[in-house]
């Protein structure tokens, strides 16, 4: 049974921003059931409760933490089993839901190509309830992922959401700084990242990891947003998974937004990870002015006198 969701919200202006000018996000951070199909059923009715709560404050797009329907900790059996096609029933799910509350979903879930191969994707949908973007997760992090699913052989992608150039990374993809180039190289303003970061759990050897895993938005997030002039949106699971053979799993629920400036625009407090929580923030460029009097990293950057950087693979 689900917890109220609590609702954090520092918005910049009384109405959304219009299309072209900004977006406003709506960041979930929650811990649900895992596993199995009711668990998939029970994750996409919290998602409808969520995306008509984030549509009553008049944000544009809502954001669920990586492999939201199916819970993080799966097992390779539970991954086969549970995994769908872009067009199976979890995101038509979401694309009916968007269209009804007419505005865009970020869903991530287990993807099947139908011959064999998994995926850890996202699935973009509009706020008409069209698709935007699959996609496949190309950094796979740790053994179980790389048991899990099959490497994906396409860039991330960059869509339009309310007229702003929006750039899609998954979890472990938030730490490499590559992408965050490639994708600001595109035009993005806003990159949104999904992940389901822990602290402690359990390797595939069955030991327990020695090392805790690291807290991206101390200092990557931060860097990355300032250095390519990115407002930058991961939305983390928090609380507790548990599944036999996989362990307990517990989640950081660091959930948050920085600006391009590399500012701390939204972030959950010690008290959000203790309940389930919709955090909303306003993206805007034009409130962040140049970080420098001249520079533009995104522009001044000469990475192609580098040979090993442009060769072909």
């Amino acid at each position: 049974m689900y917890q109220p969701v609590n609702v954090i919200c520092r918005v910049s202006r009384r109405t959304a921003p219009s299309p072209g000018e900004g977006l406003r996000i709506a960041l979930y951070q929650g811990e649900g059931p895992v596993g199995s199909a009711e668990a998939v059923k029970e994750n996409l009715r919290r998602l409808d409760e969520v995306t008509a709560l984030a549509a009553s404050y008049g944000c544009q797009v809502c954001v669920f933490p990586e492999k939201y329907n199916t819970g993080y900790a799966i097992t390779k059996q539970m991954c086969e089993d549970l995994a769908e096609h872009v067009d199976g029933p979890s995101v038509s799910h979401a694309r009916e839901t968007a269209a009804a509350n007419r505005m865009a979903i970020v869903l991530p879930f287990p993807e099947t190509d139908g011959a064999g191969r998994y995926y850890d994707a996202i699935a973009v949908v509009g706020s008409g309830g069209e698709l935007l973007a699959s996609y496949r997760k190309t950094h796979l992090y740790g053994a179980a992922e790389r048991r899990n699913y099959s490497f994906g052989d396409q860039l991330p992608p960059v869509i339009a959401v309310n007229g702003i150039p929006v750039g899609i990374l998954n979890c472990y993809e938030c730490e490499m700084p590559p992408l965050y180039q490639y994708l600001a190289g595109k035009g993005a303003r806003v990159v949104i990242g999904p992940t389901a970061a822990d602290r402690h759990f359990r390797l595939a050897d069955g030991t327990m990891s020695q090392v805790p895993y690291q807290d991206a938005t101390r200092h990557i997030i931060p860097a990355m947003a300032s250095v390519w002039k990115l407002f930058i949106a991961y939305a983390n699971r928090r609380g507790w998974e548990h599944i036999e053979g996989t362990g307990w799993w517990n989640y950081r629920g660091n959930s948050g937004i920085w600006a391009p400036n590399g500012d701390t625009v939204i972030a959950a407090s010690e008290h959000e990870q203790h309940h389930d929580s919709l955090l909303i923030a306003d993206c805007v460029p034009a409130d962040h002015p140049p970080f420098s009097p001249e520079g533009n990293h995104v522009h001044d950057n000469r990475l192609n006198l580098i040979p090993e950087l442009t060769a072909p693979a």
